[in-house]
């Protein structure tokens, strides 16, 4: 529970050490709140029970803790990038295309990508930030003809994207058979790997990658509960100290 709680003002702590020393040194001035010390009270003992002193200690100590301000210090890195689909014809499979695959999946450093090839046996990777899996894949693949169409079925991949971050990269030689129909509200490109040769470089160009930003760092502030129960702290104290025979 209290794991990852540090002080803003941890020096203030010694505050403590100047109560302390007033506990032994300082003379009675004031009832209230002050340090009753029961040899100054004109040579007549007077006795306190032992939850009184716990009052004002447990008061004194929560308060100073409260000064000191307890935290927690977290961290937000900021999640961007899109979610992209990258669909692969299994007809235009070679060692070229899987390389520039491969370069592709560096590049989108930030998104999320997800797999679909419509082989003989069918190759569906949802969205993951593993993007050597993606590309792993890929290079094992060989090339066949497609046994499938890209049509508004592709949209399951997309289920956990946020609005406007779906991106479909189709990649086929012949996309006019190869794809049927596109979902909507997810943008699409499409490639023919065979007549260019430097897709990577205009799909980078018109969808520009992700880039981290800054690491924010805020705080949780818990000064609140050790005030309150150093209120609480005080009120006992000054119940007891306003008993009869007690001041």
């Amino acid at each position: 529970m209290l794991e990852g709680i540090s002080f803003q003002f941890p020096k203030l702590g010694f505050i403590l050490f100047f109560f302390l020393a007033c506990e032994a040194l300082c003379p009675l001035r004031a009832n209230p709140v002050y340090f009753p010390r029961p040899a100054l009270f004109g040579g007549v003992e007077v006795k306190f029970p032992l939850w009184l002193w716990i009052a004002k200690w447990a008061m004194i100590t929560f308060l100073i803790i409260a000064l000191m301000s307890p935290v927690r210090e977290k961290e937000v890195i900021p999640q961007g990038g899109r979610d992209t689909l990258l669909v692969i014809d299994p007809a235009v499979l070679s060692p070229a295309l899987k390389k520039q695959v491969r370069d592709f999946t560096v590049r989108r450093g930030e998104d999320r990508l997800a797999l679909w090839v419509p082989a003989r046996g069918e190759v569906i990777i949802p969205m993951t930030r593993e993007h050597s899996v993606v590309s792993g894949i890929v290079n094992g693949l060989t090339s066949e003809k497609a046994h499938g169409t890209v049509s508004t079925r592709i949209s399951r991949f997309f289920t956990t994207s946020s609005e406007g971050a779906g991106w479909t990269v189709i990649l086929s030689d012949e996309p006019e058979s190869f794809v049927y129909s596109l979902p909507v509200g997810v943008q699409s490109s499409v490639v023919r790997p065979s007549s260019e040769p430097e897709w990577v470089e205009r799909l980078e160009h018109e969808f520009p990658p992700y880039r981290m930003g800054a690491v924010y760092r805020y705080y949780d502030y818990y000064y609140v509960y050790p005030l309150f129960l150093g209120f609480l702290a005080m009120l006992l104290y000054l119940y007891g100290r306003n008993q009869k025979g007690m001041g």
